[in-house]
């Protein structure tokens, strides 16, 4: 159960670096999953065609 908690709120990180995603944009993958983006990806992940989530 703890660790369901800890998974739950840890800081996510972004799926094109890897690193701590601060201020971070949600988007969806070419494989329609949902993926965090920090602002410094987002460009990237635009040019990659990822999708905005709302």
């Amino acid at each position: 159960m703890l660790q369901r908690l800890k998974k739950l709120f840890a800081p996510k990180k972004c799926a094109i670096c890897g690193k701590k995603a601060i201020d971070a944009s949600k988007y969806y993958n070419d494989t329609s999953e949902p993926v965090v983006v920090c602002r410094k990806c987002t460009e990237y992940a635009e040019r990659r065609a990822f999708r905005k989530r709302s």
